[in-house]
């Protein structure tokens, strides 16, 4: 999704649902989470909010059920599923590994899909693969158990994909319970991915049918990739998280050892546009309804590109673009040793409709973050990037590379006269058109002294009392280098409205941009800022602004919580990536809560 993406007339929406893990009506059984038994109720839930966005069509990307095909309670839990997904009609179902079974790989948990289960699916469910056509699209779906199977189902399957995908070209999404990879195309088999040889063929298939996008579910997590023109999505359960992914989140888990994770819950909706798609993840947040219950609607009224967060730039200050290695636990991963990243950062970016973000130049200049910042614009996002140094001619070439994704440039200086970066700006070229923005580090050794007293502190930007000699020396250094604007930092104490004002009128005086680099945190780096409804506030007030500034870009520090070392603040996001007061605000959940269900 592009940011003109978000703007374009709507030709129709199609809702996807994952991970109900629906149960028989007196329960059984086959799990021993607590949680499990929750799933009928939120699926229930779930149910109700997609119908009230009246979707065109709707798919269920598998596991509708929990107990695997050889229980006994499979059928009477494939027919409560049914009942509860009645609403959804037209809904086409995917089959998951616990409505299949398991693809086949050594040391998992459950038994494999067989010729038997398939007969129990096609009587309970239908086909277990087919293609739908609505709208100039075209909607196939595909038994991932049965892929490197081994049966004659899995030659019948293939043949079938080829011939389909083979054939003249349509606009095509494509419907999956096990995602093809999760972090990158040439991972490790693991339990949360297709294997070899038949990963390569299928992703060799949505190449050559230039396939638009992939959904998948069954982590009970989300992922998000590219592989050439493709987008491929993992989206979230309405049941429960999975504990293992509780470890890409450096705090302790939630609720039954990570398995309860209320903000990690929701379905998709999808826009389907004249070009391209947008992918709105409505959140359920862990609601249940019961039997008749008029379902109240969510806050969020499934947007997640609304504009409030526009008018904000994000500092992505935590490690954003990294796979993790996960510990290796069973059941799923006793034998393996899994990578993944916390992709849902951009989820929580798309909720917020923030499309704007600040990451340092080092990003830009790492292989790995670059390829991600790549796949984060063509998911709607730009960046800002900044450096201590003026670039030398290998960053110029990454920035030159980069430049359409690039809102910014930002330069460091350590003196308010310029003179550490001055020279070296006047001897380098401009830099390919990306706006340079100069922004001072301004340390502690700036304050001024009052006996021994001394706070080891480092923030970004001019302070406002610096205004009259910054921009003298900004004026002589714009006589001999292009130079676009001027960052200043807006202190917590600060009023924010009239600063912001300010700002903006020293920038139309002066013919400069501007950057207001809102700060969250207490100017003493012991004293923690965790007050939800304050941060709030400050939110508020900046979006509130931003439609008077005509010069002024405001800047947002921070996003996620720096709970622990210097300045600890709340942000918009807390630590495991769950929409604090302010973010839920953003994102039209709960107009005046600071708290989450």
């Amino acid at each position: 999704m592009t940011a003109a993406a978000a703007r374009e007339p709507v030709l129709f929406t199609f809702a996807i649902v994952s991970d109900t893990h629906v149960r028989p009506p007196g329960g059984d059984q086959s799990s021993p989470f607590p949680v499990n038994l929750k799933a009928n109720g939120r699926a229930r839930f779930a149910v109700a909010e997609i119908a009230r966005h009246a979707p065109a069509l709707t798919f269920h990307l598998g596991d509708m059920v929990h107990p695997m095909p050889s229980l006994p309670t499979f059928r009477p839990a494939a027919a409560e599923a049914r009942r509860i997904l009645a609403p959804l009609a037209p809904l086409h179902y995917v089959p998951g590994n616990h409505d299949l079974g398991d693809k086949p790989l050594k040391g998992l948990p459950a038994e494999f899909a067989s010729e038997a289960s398939l007969a129990l699916y096609t009587q309970e469910f239908g086909p277990p693969w087919g293609v739908v056509r609505y709208g100039g699209c075209r909607f196939v779906v595909v038994a991932a158990s049965l892929i490197n199977r081994g049966i004659a189902a899995e030659d019948a399957q293939w043949q079938w994909l080829e011939g389909e995908l083979g054939g003249s070209p349509e606009r095509t999404f494509l419907f999956i319970h096990y995602p093809p990879f999760i972090t990158a195309p040439d991972e490790p088999s693991h339990y949360d991915n297709i294997d070899e040889p038949g990963r390569s063929r299928l992703l060799g298939l949505v190449g050559q049918a230039g396939v638009e996008a992939v959904f998948s579910g069954h982590v009970h997590h989300v992922f998000y990739n590219r592989l050439g023109a493709t987008q491929l999505y993992v989206l979230p359960p309405t049941s429960f998280t999975r504990q293992d992914y509780a470890e890409l989140f450096p705090v302790e888990p939630a609720d039954e050892f990570g398995r309860d994770d209320r903000g990690k819950y929701g379905f998709a909706l999808v826009d389907v546009l004249a070009e391209g798609h947008r992918v709105r993840i409505v959140p359920t947040e862990g609601h249940e309804a019961g039997e008749g219950d008029a379902t109240p609607a969510t806050a969020a009224s499934g947007t997640t590109a609304g504009p409030r967060g526009d008018a904000l730039v994000a500092h992505l200050r935590h490690a954003w673009a990294t796979p993790v290695a996960l510990p290796y636990n069973g059941p799923m991963e006793e034998f393996s040793r899994k990578r993944a990243r916390n992709d849902l950062l951009l989820v929580r970016l798309w909720q917020m409709g923030i499309r704007r973000l600040r990451t340092p130049l080092a990003d830009l200049l790492d292989p790995q973050a670059a390829a991600r910042m790549a796949d984060f614009h063509a998911a709607g996002l730009r960046f800002t990037v900044f450096t201590l140094t003026v670039p030398d001619p290998a960053s110029r070439d990454a920035l030159a590379a980069a430049a359409p994704m690039l809102d910014a440039l930002q330069v460091v200086t350590s003196r308010t006269d310029l003179a550490d970066i001055a020279d070296a700006l006047a001897a380098s070229p401009p830099f390919h058109e990306i706006p340079l923005i100069i922004g001072k580090l301004h340390s502690s050794a700036d304050e001024p002294r009052h006996g021994s007293h001394f706070a080891h502190s480092v923030t970004f930007g001019f302070k406002w009392f610096e205004r009259e000699a910054a921009l003298a020396a900004l004026v002589n250094l714009r006589a001999r280098a292009r130079v676009d604007g001027i960052a200043f930092q807006v202190p917590l104490e600060d009023e924010l409205a009239s600063r912001l004002s300010e700002i903006d009128a020293l920038g139309r005086r002066h013919d400069l941009a501007m950057t207001a680099n809102i700060r969250l945190s207490d100017d003493n780096p012991a004293v923690a800022n965790f007050d939800d409804e304050r941060i709030l506030a400050r939110v508020q007030a900046a979006v509130a602004a931003a439609p008077e500034l005509d010069r002024t870009t405001i800047e947002l520090d921070t996003l996620i919580d720096v709970d622990r070392g210097y300045h600890p603040r709340h942000g918009l996001l807390d630590r495991r990536c769950n929409l604090r007061a302010a973010g839920r605000w953003l994102a039209g959940l709960g107009e005046n809560s600071a708290k989450a269900p």
